[in-house]
Protein backbone atom coordinates (compact mmCIF):
# COMPACT_ATOMS: atom_id res chain seq x y z
CA UNK A 1 0.00 0.00 0.00
CA UNK A 2 1.54 3.09 -0.86
CA UNK A 3 1.22 6.25 0.81
CA UNK A 4 -0.13 7.87 -2.12
CA UNK A 5 -3.68 6.83 -2.59
CA UNK A 6 -6.36 8.03 -4.29
CA UNK A 7 -8.71 7.67 -1.42
CA UNK A 8 -9.57 10.19 0.78
CA UNK A 9 -9.61 9.02 4.55
CA UNK A 10 -11.92 9.91 6.95
CA UNK A 11 -10.15 12.00 9.39
CA UNK A 12 -12.05 12.91 12.61
CA UNK A 13 -10.86 15.81 14.18
CA UNK A 14 -11.61 16.72 17.67
CA UNK A 15 -12.15 20.61 18.04
CA UNK A 16 -12.18 21.56 21.53
CA UNK A 17 -16.11 23.49 22.23
CA UNK A 18 -15.81 26.01 24.44
CA UNK A 19 -18.79 26.31 26.68
CA UNK A 20 -19.35 29.65 28.96
CA UNK A 21 -17.52 29.66 31.77
CA UNK A 22 -20.11 29.84 34.68
CA UNK A 23 -19.14 30.90 38.34
CA UNK A 24 -18.43 28.61 41.17
CA UNK A 25 -21.22 28.21 43.15
CA UNK A 26 -20.07 28.44 46.94
CA UNK A 27 -21.94 26.24 48.80
CA UNK A 28 -23.17 27.25 52.44
CA UNK A 29 -22.94 24.85 55.10
CA UNK A 30 -25.67 24.89 57.46
CA UNK A 31 -26.30 23.36 60.62
CA UNK A 32 -29.31 20.47 59.97
CA UNK A 33 -31.89 21.58 62.75
CA UNK A 34 -31.15 19.21 65.60
CA UNK A 35 -34.39 17.05 66.33
CA UNK A 36 -35.06 18.13 70.53
CA UNK A 37 -37.78 14.96 70.47
CA UNK A 38 -40.36 15.54 72.95
CA UNK A 39 -40.70 18.71 74.83
CA UNK A 40 -42.05 19.13 78.22
CA UNK A 41 -44.99 20.65 77.34
CA UNK A 42 -45.56 17.58 74.77
CA UNK A 43 -45.29 15.21 77.60
CA UNK A 44 -47.36 16.81 79.95
CA UNK A 45 -50.14 16.80 77.43
CA UNK A 46 -50.12 13.35 76.31
CA UNK A 47 -50.04 12.24 80.09
CA UNK A 48 -53.67 14.59 80.41
CA UNK A 49 -54.54 12.43 77.79
CA UNK A 50 -53.55 9.50 78.71
CA UNK A 51 -55.40 10.04 82.46
CA UNK A 52 -58.68 10.86 80.66
CA UNK A 53 -58.66 7.89 78.50
CA UNK A 54 -57.84 5.47 81.44
CA UNK A 55 -60.47 7.40 83.82
CA UNK A 56 -63.24 6.89 80.32
CA UNK A 57 -61.99 3.59 79.93
CA UNK A 58 -62.83 2.75 84.08
CA UNK A 59 -66.25 4.47 84.12
CA UNK A 60 -67.55 2.91 81.01
CA UNK A 61 -66.80 -0.54 82.09
CA UNK A 62 -68.19 0.65 85.58
CA UNK A 63 -71.35 1.68 83.89
CA UNK A 64 -71.57 -1.69 81.79
CA UNK A 65 -70.78 -3.63 85.29
CA UNK A 66 -74.08 -1.75 86.41
CA UNK A 67 -76.36 -2.08 83.67
CA UNK A 68 -75.76 -5.68 83.32
CA UNK A 69 -76.96 -6.28 87.02
CA UNK A 70 -79.75 -4.18 86.89
CA UNK A 71 -80.54 -6.14 84.04
CA UNK A 72 -80.25 -9.46 85.98
CA UNK A 73 -82.21 -7.71 88.54
CA UNK A 74 -84.94 -7.11 86.44
CA UNK A 75 -85.07 -10.57 85.35
CA UNK A 76 -85.55 -12.27 88.65
CA UNK A 77 -88.05 -9.49 89.36
CA UNK A 78 -89.80 -10.62 86.73
CA UNK A 79 -89.48 -14.26 86.93
CA UNK A 80 -90.66 -13.70 90.58
CA UNK A 81 -93.45 -11.64 89.26
CA UNK A 82 -94.46 -13.93 86.68
CA UNK A 83 -93.93 -17.18 89.93
CA UNK A 84 -96.52 -14.74 91.65
CA UNK A 85 -98.95 -14.39 88.97
CA UNK A 86 -99.33 -18.37 88.64
CA UNK A 87 -99.86 -18.61 92.31
CA UNK A 88 -102.78 -16.33 92.36
CA UNK A 89 -104.12 -17.98 89.66
CA UNK A 90 -104.06 -21.15 90.85
CA UNK A 91 -105.54 -20.28 94.38
CA UNK A 92 -108.47 -18.05 92.44
CA UNK A 93 -109.40 -21.37 90.49
CA UNK A 94 -109.20 -23.07 93.89
CA UNK A 95 -111.84 -20.48 95.13
CA UNK A 96 -114.04 -21.06 92.35
CA UNK A 97 -114.14 -24.89 92.63
CA UNK A 98 -114.90 -24.55 96.69
CA UNK A 99 -117.65 -21.55 96.23
CA UNK A 100 -119.44 -23.61 93.83
CA UNK A 101 -123.10 -23.44 94.64
CA UNK A 102 -124.12 -27.59 94.58
CA UNK A 103 -120.70 -27.95 97.52
CA UNK A 104 -121.86 -24.90 99.79
CA UNK A 105 -125.53 -26.61 99.67
CA UNK A 106 -124.05 -30.22 100.56
CA UNK A 107 -122.23 -28.65 103.38
CA UNK A 108 -125.18 -26.65 104.59
CA UNK A 109 -127.38 -29.61 104.73
CA UNK A 110 -124.58 -31.35 106.77
CA UNK A 111 -124.38 -28.90 109.49
CA UNK A 112 -128.07 -29.01 109.67
CA UNK A 113 -128.71 -25.65 107.83
CA UNK A 114 -132.25 -24.91 105.77
CA UNK A 115 -132.51 -23.02 102.71
CA UNK A 116 -134.75 -19.75 103.49
CA UNK A 117 -134.78 -17.83 100.01
CA UNK A 118 -135.85 -14.67 102.75
CA UNK A 119 -132.93 -14.97 104.00
CA UNK A 120 -130.63 -15.14 100.70
CA UNK A 121 -128.80 -12.22 99.29
CA UNK A 122 -127.15 -11.86 95.94
CA UNK A 123 -123.49 -10.54 95.95
CA UNK A 124 -121.69 -9.75 93.22
CA UNK A 125 -118.12 -8.90 94.08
Amino acid sequence: MSLNSNLARNLEVETPIQSPVLPKETTIHRPLPKKSGITNLEKMVIGIVSVIAFALIAVSISLEINIASTNRALQDTNSSIANITTINNNLEQEVQELSRYDRVYEIANRQGLEMNEANVRNVIK
